[in-house]
């Protein structure tokens, strides 16, 4: 795996034998430097043209809530324009970054979003499973 861009509270690497991304998330933010870090997402997406994200929120101290509207809407159909079709989201132990990935996903209709409670879940589902761009999960699995 190759690290495209490491910061404090993201690190974005790019796995080419699966050939997507992987997103870690971990500390706590302010909302101006996350969207920052966000559109990161956006440009290493385009840059290798990503077709699956592996989004590991465990990490994630304090979630979203300024930017989830923001998410939902705008960032995430971007990310789906660019050409990804699938995404597991791996859930933040954080209980208010917790309810933030909610309140993103039931505004989400494209890419397919699928949550779990771990990584090594996460990476076998995205492995197999991403087919209908159209679903969302709301519950994670195991």
């Amino acid at each position: 795996m190759e690290t495209l861009l490491e910061t404090p509270r993201l690190v974005i690497s790019y796995d080419e034998a699966n050939d997507w991304l992987h997103l870690l998330w971990r500390g706590s933010h302010n909302p101006s430097d996350e969207k920052t870090c966000i559109m990161e997402v956006l440009e290493k997406i385009r840059l290798t043209q990503a077709t699956r994200v592996l989004n590991d929120s465990t990490l994630d101290e304090d979630g979203w809530s300024e930017l989830t509207y923001w998410i939902a809407n705008d960032f995430m159909p971007q990310v789906a324009d660019a050409g990804v079709v699938a995404a597991a989201w791996v859930m933040p132990d954080n209980l208010q970054a917790r309810i933030d990935v909610h309140n993103v996903l039931v505004h989400v209709s494209r890419p397919l979003i699928d949550t779990f409670l771990d990584a090594e879940a996460a990476y076998k589902w995205l492995k197999t499973e991403p087919t209908a761009p159209d679903r969302v999960s709301e519950e994670p699995k195991e």
